[in-house]
């Protein structure tokens, strides 16, 4: 494997693993893995910011929104500063309070926490597990095939299995001649492929139901669509999820056909900022009672947030819990109450390269080249934004969702068999 292809892995494998009980014992034979994962999503996180003020508050965030362990926190900065991806960290009483970034762009980042991953020296099991879901990635394969087709030992095939079942990295259809086995980064990074082999393998209520997604990027899937709640559960589409209040958890599906391949695979730290602008703002429109918004409401939230006369929003006492959900994806920074003796906070877009493309990428999901015209104020704004509940990235709403999964592995059937007919996707 190619050193970018093993960084990437590694930010995939955290992803992965970040459905395991963090106190579970199967994490340990993968802990340089995750590690160097962990890096990667902290280092796409602050990549464009400079100067980090507060490594505190963002400790909080890493481990709110990322699950970068609190406790590996420091590790994971010295992880970065040891490949000079952060410079000039400062401590105090013993913990990291500032530093600089350094971050590359995504093709050396990755190119470098690759390399940065093979310095640590990682286990066969850790090697083997990365191989895996790259290929896995690339195309199902029969779980009989898995060894020769990959080049892995046959003894631990089971072992690996039984890791990336747990973490969700490794899904499995049985199919009527044998398990098949597929990673659900296949339908994140190949959303095109996952649609067409639906429209033209698939049973009409799947094709009837994915046509339906088509027209609404974002869609909030409810029990009343069970097919696309499977395909969810079954890691075959993209669907960030928001907790609405009473803990129940909302997916807004997606299938970015039009983005291409390279943002899906090298560059998902930016398609994940922008799905959850997208939940958010999806959010705000359908479950905000009576300031539900349109669809083109929603779209001049983004301008405005893009706009840098508009960017920043007055002092409000409901800021903090409203932009709760962009805050901790790093697309908007809480500033100072500008009001003597006022303790609110102004919402401020942060300006950087990623976070632009993220909030064009989720105007784009949402009107597909529709030109929306119009200005919102403030209060739409907060509206649209109603919701500051906890985000779940996809590979988080897969999991949570695997006990929905309530339709006939057969409904799959012809499209896992013309994928594995396809073969790799590179």
């Amino acid at each position: 494997m190619e050193s970018f292809d093993e960084g990437l892995r590694c930010q995939d494998v955290h992803a992965g693993l970040r459905n395991v009980d963090p106190n579970s014992g199967s994490l340990t034979p993968l802990a340089d893995t995750q590690l160097v994962g962990m890096a990667a999503s902290l280092a796409a996180l602050i990549r464009g910011q400079d100067v980090v003020n507060d490594a505190q508050a963002l400790r909080a965030v890493a481990a709110e929104q990322l699950d970068v362990n609190q406790f590996a926190f420091d590790d994971v900065v010295k992880t970065l500063a040891e490949i000079d991806f952060v410079q000039g960290v400062q401590v105090s009483g013993g913990k990291i309070t500032r530093f600089t970034e350094n971050v590359p762009y995504y093709d050396d980042l990755y190119a470098e926490l690759g390399r940065a991953w093979r310095d640590r020296q990682p286990t066969e099991l850790e090697q083997q597990m990365v191989m895996l879901v790259d290929n896995l990635a690339d195309a199902p394969l029969p779980v009989e095939e898995l060894a020769s087709r990959i080049g892995l030992d046959t003894e631990a095939v089971p072992k690996l299995l039984e890791v990336g079942r747990s973490a969700e990295l490794v899904k499995t259809i049985p199919m009527l001649d044998g398990d098949v086995v597929y990673s659900p980064f296949f339908g994140f990074e190949n959303p095109d492929v996952v649609g067409e082999l639906v429209r033209d393998h698939g049973p009409a209520e799947l094709a009837d139901a994915f046509a339906a997604l088509r027209g609404e990027q974002g869609m909030p899937v409810t029990a009343a669509q069970p097919v696309l709640l499977d395909a969810i559960a079954r890691g075959l589409l993209l669907a960030p999820a928001v907790v609405l209040p009473g803990d129940t958890v909302q997916p807004f599906a997606a299938l970015p056909y039009t983005l291409d391949r390279e943002l899906l695979r090298g560059r998902k730290p930016v398609l994940e900022k922008a799905l959850a602008v997208l939940a958010c703002l999806r959010c705000g429109q359908h479950f905000g009672g009576a300031t539900n918004l349109p669809a083109d409401a929603l779209v001049n939230v983004i301008d405005k947030l893009l706009d840098p006369h508009r960017g920043i929003l007055q002092p409000h006492g409901s800021h903090a819990r409203q932009y709760k959900l962009m805050h901790a994806a790093g697309i908007i920074a809480f500033d100072p109450d500008s009001k003597p003796g006022g303790s609110w906070v102004r919402p401020r877009f942060i300006d950087t390269d990623d976070n632009r493309d993220a909030l064009r990428i989720a105007r784009d999901l949402i009107t597909y080249g529709e030109q929306v015209e119009g200005r919102v104020g403030d209060e739409q704004a907060r509206a649209a934004l109603l919701l500051g509940q906890p985000f779940s990235a996809p590979m988080q709403t897969t999991a949570r969702l695997r006990t929905k999964v309530a339709v006939s592995p057969r409904q799959w059937q012809t499209v896992i068999d013309a994928a594995l007919g396809r073969g790799p996707i590179r």
